[in-house]
């Protein structure tokens, strides 16, 4: 009984020890529950993957994710895409001994990579990519000697690449891409002989020179470095990458020559070598690439002609060698290239005619010649391109006629001819193209009338004839267009009158007809364009009364009626123009008084001009509602009584009241202190006054005095500036025209008095192509573009084309000691600092008298202009959108280039790079139909920020657009596409 209890002691414990070996999670298991502890409950309990990790499983085989050996060890780890949101990377999983493929890629994975990911000898695929992950690349993974593929794009990684990397002959393809890395590129990569992907783009701070050792990477397809800071040449032992297939190495700091051994590279596909400081010319030994589909060289400095060579490139497809400084002729043999689609030459100093042969690229679709110094006519054979979209040649010496054959280019949707000397009329036939959207012929001297036929083109989007020679009626026919956004037909002679039909185009944004011959009425129906937003009629014969109709143009910014026979008082449904910023009636017969409605016009801020008329009465009290305005001209009319409440206008810095019988004194502000004396001609009861309500003194004796000493003053200034010219050859002598115009307004008897004569010192903070005098005559009254408390703000255009912001400070009184010295203070400060909202100094100057600085100047940032607008509102949204999608600021170092966000944007959207790189990298790092979204949202962001105005959405619609932008399950799985280059119209 006792042995038969003891055996079946025995069997009970057999039993216990055999249940617990089955039941035990192996180590590997262990092992990658501690991945399964890391990760949140909440993404634990949504994902069916990690679920099925059950902790009382006897192996880990079973579980979604894992493959294990015939030995039950686990050999793949594999989980992309799936929303761990970890904090960090578990060292324990090093002791997955076997594991050969490890892909933890989008899992929203953040902290650093673990040094101990160096003991998996086994890895032969090692992929974390497009995570959040920080710190630096651990050496140790120089260990990995059976590692194939490593991907670690898409990260926040910073530090240098290791050298030790260079030990992984094993491996075929290394990604580091879009990450913060810096230091150079080592030359033991050149020891990866397996390698045949090499990318690090996208890592602006990653430096030095390309390692000439990467010419012994022979089995290398791509190699990818664009968006980084590297520079020095391209190595000329490139050339020995004959498998080469992809060379991306644009928007970096690369300079020197193209090297011709490139053109040994058989297999390359794609050159992409734009938006870097290229020099020399483009090597003829790039035409032996028959199997390059795109050659992208844009955006460099390189000279020379293009070499007809290329025409030997029978594969190319794209060919971009526009923004250059290429001259000579193009090439007939580009004709050659029968599948040719996008030829761009654009912005280079080409010569000579367009050649004809390139109407045999039959698969053209783009062809952009613009600014260039092309001459001769167009070839009538463009028209045999039968695939043709667009054809840009503005900005040339293109004479001759427009060929009627563009009739046949059915495709066609833009044609932009603008700045030429073509003649002749418009031919019929291009208005049979039912895709033609933009037709832009500014510029020219075309003549004859505008055909009815016009009304067959539907599409048309813009129209833009101004300055040319067009005349006769403007046809009826042309309020058929119901597309049509903008109608241009300013400064041509046009006759007759404006007809009513153009009301039928509901959609018009912008009409212009300024500087014609057009007589009649305004058509009260012009008052149903409702979506107008600037109409300019100036420049005519209009009679008649303004239409009350008017009233209806609640986006209107811009109303120029100047210099027309218009009569009658100005309409009170004025009030309802809430948009306007620039109001001229000037030259006309208005009038009657100013109506008090004028005071509902807040968003004035332009310029209100009423000079030249009739008007009678006094100055509505109502107009001190207009504190965004900036110039107010009320001269020659019959207006009385005060100008007090002129001294509520706070913004304005330009203002004539003359030739009036205006009296009482003038307002004591800083503006009227500096005003000058000829603002108030013939005004013969003004006084100046001390405390604003008596007067002090006789403002017209005042007036004589100045006109004497601005007498006397000429006739020194003059004097000194000649002998100055003969005693000191480095003194340059000013404009003529200028000087008489700033030395009449620089009396020094007045208080505030601005003396702009020699000497000047002139001190830049960077190299600067232009000269004080060039800074000087362009301070002027129709460049003024703000206001602010220490000084009035010019936009200043030099001559050679580049635009600044040029600030005169307000002068102090002479009897005071400023507390704070602005100028002093506004050098310090901004000379160290860079801010979203600080504009960088460039420089500045000053004589005894006058303080300027120079600012960098950038157009479409609304600080400057301060023309706020429903459109500019849009705008700026759309600016915050990118600054949110981007993680960058819109103004500063960390954009790049000095560029505004949304130059940055568009220089980013020019490469072929994809779209999800413009994203901020913690973006980047969230699951695929997150990013998705946000790709949406970008491209809503761009429309918000679209350099036209009229092009722009309004807020009602972008909430439209985003409340659309949720992404549908079944495109989760689309890629971002690479992003083409903007075209270079200029429209």
């Amino acid at each position: 009984m006792a042995s038969l209890f003891a055996g079946t002691h025995f069997l009970f414990y057999l039993f216990l020890l055999r249940t617990l070996f089955v039941t035990s999670l192996s180590s590997d298991g262990e092992a990658l529950l501690s991945l399964l502890s890391a990760v949140e409950p909440s993404a634990k309990a949504s994902s069916s993957v990690l679920s099925s990790w059950n902790p009382k499983s006897p192996t880990p085989c079973l579980w979604q994710g894992i493959t294990c050996s015939p030995q039950d060890r686990v050999v793949s780890l594999s989980l992309p895409d799936i929303f761990l949101n970890l904090s960090s990377l578990p060292p324990q999983l090093s002791s997955l001994s076997s594991l050969q493929l490890l892909n933890l890629s989008s899992t929203n994975v953040s902290g650093t990579i673990p040094s101990s990911f160096g003991k998996l000898v086994q890895l032969r695929l090692l992929d974390l990519s497009s995570n959040s992950l920080t710190g630096s690349i651990p050496q140790g993974l120089g260990q990995l000697y059976s590692l194939q593929f490593l991907f670690l794009n898409s990260n926040r990684l910073t530090g240098g690449i290791p050298p030790q990397l260079g030990n992984l002959t094993s491996l075929q393809v290394l990604c580091l891409q879009d990450n913060l890395l810096n230091g150079s590129i080592p030359s033991q990569m050149g020891s990866l002989v397996s390698l045949q992907q090499f990318r690090i783009g996208g890592n602006p701070y990653l430096t030095g020179g390309i390692p000439s050792q990467l010419g012994l990477l022979t089995n290398l397809t791509t190699f990818g470095a664009a968006a980084t800071g590297l520079s020095g040449v391209i190595p000329p032992t490139f050339g020995n990458l004959v498998n080469l297939q992809t060379l991306s190495l644009y928007d970096t700091e690369v300079s020197g020559s193209i090297p011709p051994e490139l053109g040994l590279c058989s297999e390359l596909r794609n050159l992409y070598l734009h938006m870097n400081k290229l020099t020399g010319t483009i090597p003829p030994q790039l035409g032996n690439l028959q199997k390059v589909t795109s050659l992208l060289l844009w955006g460099n400095a390189l000279t020379g002609s293009v070499p007809a060579e290329l025409s030997n490139c029978s594969s190319l497809v794209v060919l971009d060698a526009s923004d250059n400084d290429l001259s000579g002729e193009i090439p007939g043999d580009i004709g050659k290239l029968g599948v040719l689609e996008q030829l761009y030459l654009s912005d280079n100093s080409l010569t000579g005619l367009i050649p004809w042969e390139l109407s045999n690229c039959s698969s053209l679709t783009t062809l952009q010649l613009d600014k260039n110094e092309l001459s001769g006519s167009i070839p009538w054979q463009i028209g045999n391109l039968k695939h043709l979209q667009s054809f840009f040649l503005w900005g040339n010496s293109v004479s001759g006629t427009i060929p009627s054959s563009f009739g046949n280019c059915t495709e066609l949707y833009a044609i932009d001819l603008s700045r030429n000397k073509l003649t002749g009329s418009i031919p019929e036939e291009i208005f049979s193209l039912k895709k033609l959207s933009k037709l832009l012929l500014l510029g020219n001297s075309l003549s004859g009338k505008l055909p009815r036929s016009v009304s067959n083109c539907q599409s048309l989007v813009r129209l833009r004839l101004g300055e040319n020679r067009f005349s006769g009626q403007i046809p009826k026919e042309i309020g058929q267009l119901q597309n049509l956004v903008f109608l241009d037909l300013y400064m041509n002679h046009f006759s007759g009158i404006l007809p009513s039909e153009i009301a039928n185009i509901t959609v018009l944004e912008l009409l212009d007809v300024h500087n014609n011959y057009i007589n009649g009425e305004i058509p009260s129906q012009i008052g149903e364009l409702v979506n107008l937003e600037q109409l300019d009629l100036s420049g005519n014969s209009f009679t008649g009364d303004i239409p009350s109709s008017f009233g209806n143009f609640i986006y209107l910014n811009k109303l120029i009626l100047n210099n027309n026979l218009l009569m009658g008082s100005i309409p009170k449904s004025v009030r309802n123009l809430e948009k306007l910023t620039l109001f001229d009636l000037s030259f006309n017969h208005l009038s009657g008084q100013i109506p008090s409605e004028i005071g509902y016009l807040t968003s004035l801020t332009i310029g209100l001009d009423l000079s030249s008329n009739m008007f009678t009465g006094e100055i509505p009290e109502s107009v001190s509602s207009l504190r965004q305005l900036q110039s107010l001209d009320m001269s020659h009319n019959m207006l009385h009584g005060t100008i007090k409440v002129l001294g509520s206008l706070t913004s304005l810095v330009s203002l004539n009241i003359s030739f009036n019988n205006f009296s009482g004194p003038v307002p004591v502000t800083p503006f009227f202190r500096t005003l000058p004396s000829n603002s108030y001609l013939q005004n013969p009861n003004l006084c100046e006054s001390i405390d604003g309500s008596t007067c002090s003194s006789s403002l017209i004796q005042k007036t004589q005095l100045r006109s004497a000493k601005t007498v006397a003053l000429i006739t020194v200034i003059i004097a000194s500036v000649t002998i100055a010219v003969i005693a000191s050859w480095f003194l340059v002598t000013r404009n003529h025209r200028y000087m008489i115009e700033k030395s009449a307004g620089a009396s020094s008897s007045s208080p505030g008095a601005e003396d702009f004569s020699y000497p000047w010192t002139f001190i830049p903070f960077q190299k600067l192509g232009f000269t004080v005098d060039n800074i000087l005559d362009c301070l002027r009254d129709e460049n003024v573009i703000g206001k602010g408390c220490s000084g009035v703000v010019y936009r200043a255009e030099m001559p050679n084309g580049e635009l600044i912001a040029v600030k005169k400070l307000w002068k102090t009184k002479q009897d005071e000691e400023p507390a704070v010295d602005s100028f002093a203070a506004e050098i310090q400060i901004l000379g160290h600092i860079r801010h979203r909202n600080i504009v960088k100094l460039v420089g500045y100057c000053f004589n005894k008298s006058v303080k300027l600085l120079l600012y960098n100047y950038i157009p479409n940032e609304y600080g400057y202009t301060m023309n706020i607008t429903e459109k500019s509102d849009v705008y700026s949204y759309g600016v915050v959108l990118l600054e949110i999608l981007t993680g960058r600021s819109a103004v500063g170092s960390q954009v790049g280039d000095g560029l505004h966000i949304v130059e940055w944007v568009k220089k980013k959207m020019g490469s072929f790079k994809p779209a999800a790189s413009i994203l901020d990298v913690k973006l980047q790092g969230l699951p695929d139909q997150l990013v998705q979204e946000m790709l949406q949202t970008l491209g809503i962001a761009m429309f918000c920020v679209n350099s036209s105005p009229a092009e722009r959405p309004t807020m009602k619609e972008v909430v439209a657009l985003l409340m659309e932008v949720k992404t549908q399950p079944e495109e989760w799985g689309k890629t971002s596409q690479p992003l083409m280059k903007q075209s270079s119209n200029q429209s």
